[in-house]
């Protein structure tokens, strides 16, 4: 299982969205001292956003009609930062309980698969989300240093509070889902040793694997070689109803984490979307209407374009990388049927495989449209597509 180092647990808690658990242990019930504590942040938050609002419209008046567009984009995004920041505060507080019960049941999961082994690759993924931090800390150090407004200590605070909660949203997703991904991940290990005939431990030995290959054939009685052999066969079905039942489990759990972030994952998306077209859209009309540093100016709208696909990497890659590696434990099932067994255990084996073939794992917004490998052709299709239409109507203009 991924889980968040103490320092990115730490560091949510202290800004407000950091109530329920990412230990490997089972978490306890969020106090309600953590949900007033994120109330009260967010309520700070959105005073701040209220205060630059009122100023934002008072300034429309003073903008020239070449800079106006320029000011609507740059309002749109701190719209869209207030809109994605207040569903992940909500979200965080308002479903609490619900994320404490799927964590709790994630970890069982985990203690099932792993026993007391804590699973590789949390360094990687922590030094991986730092990094992320680094690149947004980098983005925002040259972009607040641009406004020029009656109070930029507002809008600095307003555009930074905004993107650190929009990332840490997409962080919190992903690292729930490469938590799910490994316990797929170590359950086909598994299954994949068990085809290939290797002897290790599978956590099954309250179902009394025996080990027969020590015994020489020529010293059994034919009766008792009849006995192993429908013990082998016994053993055989145990350990496959024993792999389908962890995969169903952790189907579930794919269910509910869905269900718990959908209404964040459409906002994330809607905001990706948004993002990817307006940053290029942004560039252009900024150098043709601004007197400023562009060499600068096309770092920083790159430096922006990356945290965005960024952002959008963090949704959709973990979710592709659990559907691709779920979907092989049906395959590894049915390599089972090339094992020495009658017709009735043959369609015990084919009885499970369907049973996984129907509880395919998914992450989907609201049904509109299942997350995976797919959804970056349509939506860099739809960015393209999209960012040229209005290239031509700025041209035409």
């Amino acid at each position: 299982m991924f889980h968040a180092s103490k320092a990115l647990i730490a560091l949510w808690r202290l800004t407000g969205l950091g109530t329920f658990s990412l230990t490997g242990c089972p978490p306890p019930p969020s106090s309600r001292l953590s949900v007033v504590y994120a109330v009260t942040v967010y309520s700070a938050y959105a005073y701040l956003c209220s205060v630059l609002t009122s100023e934002r419209l008072s300034a429309y008046k003073r903008h020239e009609s070449g800079t106006f567009q320029i000011h609507v984009i740059r309002d749109t995004n701190m719209g869209l930062l207030f809109v994605a920041s207040t569903a992940v505060y909500w979200s965080a507080a308002a479903y609490r309980r619900q994320h404490v019960r799927v964590y709790a049941e994630h970890a069982a999961v985990v203690h099932q698969l792993f026993g007391s082994a804590v699973p590789a690759g949390r360094r990687v993924v922590d030094a991986c989300y730092w990094v992320l931090y680094a690149l947004l800390a980098a983005a925002l150090s040259l972009d607040v240093r641009r406004y020029t407004g009656p109070r930029p200590w507002t809008f600095g605070a307003v555009y930074v509070w905004g993107h650190y909660a929009l990332l840490t949203g997409n962080m919190q997703f992903a690292i729930t889902v490469f938590g799910l991904w490994q316990c797929y991940r170590e359950l086909n290990c598994r299954m994949r040793a068990g085809s290939a005939g290797r002897r290790r431990d599978f956590g099954l030995h309250e179902y009394g694997t025996a080990d027969t290959t020590k015994i020489p054939s020529s010293d059994v009685p034919p009766q008792n070689m009849m006995f192993i052999s429908v013990l082998e066969k016994v053993n055989l079905l145990a350990m496959l109803k024993y792999w389908s039942d962890v995969h169903w489990s952790i189907t579930q759990i794919v269910s509910r984490v869905n269900n718990l972030f959908k209404f964040r994952l459409f906002v994330f998306f809607v905001c990706g979307l948004l993002h990817l077209m307006l940053t290029p859209y942004m560039l252009s009309l900024t150098i043709l209407n601004e007197d400023i540093d562009i060499l600068r100016y096309i770092l920083e709208c790159t430096l922006w374009f990356i945290i965005h696909i960024l952002r959008v990497v963090l949704m959709i890659y973990p979710c592709a990388l659990l559907g691709e590696e779920a979907a092989k434990t049906q395959i590894l099932l049915g390599s089972y049927l090339d094992t020495k067994i009658d017709l009735f255990d043959i369609k015990k084996i084919e009885t499970y495989a369907q049973q996984l073939a129907a509880n395919t794992p998914e992450f989907s917004i609201y049904s509109m449209f299942i997350i995976d490998k797919q959804l970056v052709i349509t939506l860099t299709g739809a960015v393209t597509t999209y960012l040229v239409i209005i290239l031509q109507l700025q041209g035409q203009s």
